[in-house]
């Protein structure tokens, strides 16, 4: 019996394969899973990897991890180090192309001390997000740490200084000794040869900017020896230690306005200086002196009776008259010096000021007016030019030059004290003294003479026999008292000769009336080194005012 076997087809495709299908899908979302929260990638170049250990140096944003270094290797051309940096999920908005990186480790600068806390924590690797919409995954590691944060207010303005001290990034800004800023960069010009600084004022502290505010170099400790003497001053401990740059208001003056955001102002040296270029409106003059201007500089003061007017520009002026140098010509022997009259220091209202010199410079010449050089200070032989008016001047014009016009001067100092004592020697050289003397010795000898033999006849009278010798002694008086009438004729022309009107007179007279000249102008030196014999090395100090007493 033939039976037919039943073939049953089973499904192709199993439920046991489920089983492998989920795992697989599992382990596929895990992995994505885990690629997903890795991060982001990017890569930081830098000089060294000092400090920095891969798979342990975090990067951190104020003190929170924000990514790991996971690796380090060399630059191809082997002059950098590339450290490869994974930055967690959601900080992926913080990788901005203007974000900065730098490393956080103990540092002792300028600016302070810091990171003191990675001695025990290890290197750390700071993040300063940018503002920019723009992402980058390579980026350069900062030598020095960020100073100014993005979210910090204020306004940025920039410093140029030519001939001001070197300053570096983080140096303070103050204003009246409070620190309201500080340098955020700091670069050399080699087209300008300037030094270019960025500074940052910290808000509120910019509405203090005025566009006529003025900066300059505060170190912390300044010694001034100029034509005023010798002066001192200290900052606080902090400028004593760093320095810093002041700002501040021109004295008497307020502010001008609010400066805008990236306003450029120059950098002086120190606040002398800055106040000297406050003075735009000026005119320049030549000054010609027939004598040394040994230690007058540039920037010496020039006054008009002890007010500051202007300033020395040049010493001597570099000019140029018939191609020859203007301070060493053939038949001229003064010394020119160029001076800028500085009309702010006249008057406030500097066009005012200069309409008014300009009307009358000419009239003041005619009066007298005159320049000269004057010692201000002994121990460091410092000199300025003053003005003045002096009776006994000739008359004069101010004279033309091609480029500048020319004051007269007068000599001074000590150069006017010799040439009075040279004219007073000579005057006492040309008297008749010799002459004079002579005449006066014999008249002396011829009196003590006649006294000798007035002396002798006494003694004869009184003796017995003056009888017999009476004749004879009468005889030899007469023959002396002829002698005594000539003498006495030749004493009274001597003495004519010193009568009222005569010439010899006329120059005893004006001898004796400029020794007397010579004499006051000595007096106030005098009596001021009798009151105070430190004035030839300090200033003199003025006395206090006196206080009126009850009932005066």
């Amino acid at each position: 019996m033939n039976e037919q076997a039943y073939i049953e087809s089973k499904p192709k495709f199993s439920v046991i394969w489920i089983v492998p299908i989920i795992a697989v899908l599992i382990t596929g979302w895990m992995l994505y899973q885990h690629q997903s929260n890795k991060g982001h990638v990017i890569f930081l170049k830098m000089e060294n990897a000092d400090g920095i250990i891969a798979g342990k140096t975090e990067v951190k944003v104020r003190s929170v991890q924000v990514g790991l270094v996971e690796s380090l290797r060399l630059q191809i051309e082997q002059n950098a180090v590339i450290a490869t940096i994974r930055i967690n999920k959601h900080y992926d908005s913080l990788l901005t192309e203007d974000a900065k990186f730098w490393t956080v480790k103990p540092r002792v600068d300028e600016t302070g001390i810091s990171g003191l806390n990675t001695l025990l924590s290890g290197v750390y690797i700071e993040l300063l997000p940018g503002e920019s919409r723009s992402s980058a995954n390579l980026f350069t590691m900062q030598d020095q740490p960020a100073l100014i944060s993005p979210d910090v207010d204020g306004l940025r303005y920039s410093l140029t200084a030519a001939n001001a001290e070197v300053l570096d990034v983080g140096t303070g800004i103050f204003f009246r000794n409070y620190k309201i800023g500080q340098v955020e960069s700091a670069k050399f010009n080699e087209k300008t040869l300037e030094m270019d600084y960025g500074i940052f004022i910290n808000s509120p502290y910019d509405e203090l900017i005025s566009k006529n505010v003025i900066f300059w170099v505060n170190s912390g400790i300044e010694v001034d020896l100029s034509t005023e003497g010798i002066r001192v001053s200290t900052g606080s401990l902090s400028k004593l230690i760093k320095g810093g740059i002041s700002v501040d208001y021109p004295p008497a003056a307020e502010a001008d306005g609010t400066a805008p955001e990236n306003t450029q102002y120059k950098l002086h040296k120190n606040f002398a200086v800055a106040l000297e270029r406050r003075f735009d409106l000026f005119d320049l003059y030549l000054i010609e002196f027939e004598q040394s201007i040994k230690g007058l500089r540039p920037g010496a003061p020039v006054e008009y009776r002890g007010m500051r007017i202007g300033t020395v520009e040049q010493v001597p002026a570099q000019l140029v008259r018939d191609g020859q140098p203007l301070y060493f010509q053939q038949d001229n022997t003064s010394i020119p010096v160029l001076i800028k009259v500085e009309y702010g220091r006249i008057y406030d209202i500097d066009e005012q000021a200069k309409q008014y010199w300009q009307g009358n410079i000419e009239k003041w010449i005619k009066n007298g007016l005159r320049a000269s050089l004057k010692s201000g200070n002994l121990l460091t032989g410092a000199v300025y030019i003053e003005l003045d008016f002096y009776s006994s001047a000739k008359p004069e014009s101010i004279a033309k030059h091609s480029i500048y016009p020319i004051l007269p001067s007068v000599p001074s100092g000590f150069t006017a004290l010799s040439e009075q004592v040279m004219a007073l020697l000579n005057k006492l050289n040309k008297l008749p003294l010799n002459d004079t003397l002579g005449e006066a010795k014999n008249t002396l000898t011829a009196y003590k003479q006649l006294g000798l033999e007035t002396e002798k006849l006494i003694k004869e009278l009184n003796n017995k026999k003056v009888s017999e010798k009476v004749d004879k002694n009468l005889t030899q008086l007469q023959g002396t008292l002829v002698q005594l009438t000539a003498s006495l004729k030749q004493f009274e022309k001597t003495l004519t000769t010193y009568q009222q009107g005569s010439g010899v007179m006329e120059q005893l007279t004006d001898t004796l009336s400029e020794l007397e000249s010579l004499s006051n102008t000595l007096k106030p030196v005098t009596k001021s080194l009798n009151e105070q014999p430190s004035m030839l090395i300090f200033d003199k100090s003025s006395g206090q005012d006196p206080i009126p007493r009850k009932g005066q």
